[in-house]
């Protein structure tokens, strides 16, 4: 399953902004030329101009309607299509392949892979589906469930094109993944709340879903330093 998982990578938090620190930060806008300021939504460094935008990440969960779980596992099951090929060249090697798959379709072994396979990289595959799922605002357990039906559906219906299913597959893969892609949801919030670029870094190579255009978690916030209405205003980016 992470063969081709990976490829595809494919608002919970608010932040109060504290007055006595805006109030400060206006007295340095007001004294100082050389003080870093705002503009749009982002602050300006003046000596460097350097633009920093500051943004609060975290999860937004809310209902999806049919049509969008439909479309949502019918571009994911696509892509599947797409890259399984391209990452096992071993499909294009296969002799009578056409017949392998008839043979193999709806047929469920035991697999015999290296316990690795089964404990390890399956359920990294089966974490980034969790989190790509995630990022599109499906909540925890909405998400486990549609994880598990991309994975059953590749399972039984695109790597049946070089191996028979696996039973150990069609559970650990989202179960373990979800499991393991809790943890890296945790991990990585924090990574990125933290203001330290290497952990953004971090925080996005271990879930990369956080960089597409489709993760719905990302809110920005843009410091008011007016005198009379001091605090922060937040901007919410998602898509439908």
């Amino acid at each position: 399953m992470t063969k081709f998982v990976l490829q595809l990578i494919l608002l919970f938090s608010l932040m109060q902004m504290n007055s006595s620190w805006a109030q400060t930060y206006t007295s340095e806008l007001q004294n100082d030329p050389n003080a870093p300021y705002l503009k749009d939504d982002s602050i300006i460094e003046p000596r460097t101009g350097k633009q920093t935008k500051i943004y609060q990440y975290g999860y937004n969960n809310r209902d999806h309607s049919l049509e969008e779980n439909v479309k949502n596992i019918a571009i994911v099951y696509g892509l599947t299509w797409v890259f399984y090929p391209l990452i096992q060249p071993k499909v294009f090697k296969v002799q009578d392949g056409v017949n392998q798959y008839k043979n193999n379709f709806g047929k469920l072994v035991f697999d015999k892979d290296e316990p690795v396979w089964n404990f390890f990289v399956h359920p990294i595959s089966g974490s980034q589906l969790f989190l790509l799922y995630r990022a599109e605002g499906y909540s925890r357990m909405s998400a486990l469930g549609m994880a598990t039906i991309s994975s059953t559906l590749f399972e039984v219906t695109v790597e049946i094109l070089t191996e028979p299913a696996s039973v150990q597959d069609l559970y650990m893969t989202p179960i373990l993944g979800t499991v393991l892609g809790l943890g890296i949801e945790t991990l990585s919030m924090s990574l990125l709340n933290s203001g330290s670029t290497f952990g953004k870094i971090v925080a996005h190579a271990i879930n990369p879903a956080t960089l597409l255009p489709l993760y719905e978690g990302r809110t920005l916030i843009i410091p008011k330093f007016d005198q009379e209405d001091k605090g922060a205003m937040m901007k919410l980016e998602f898509t439908y």
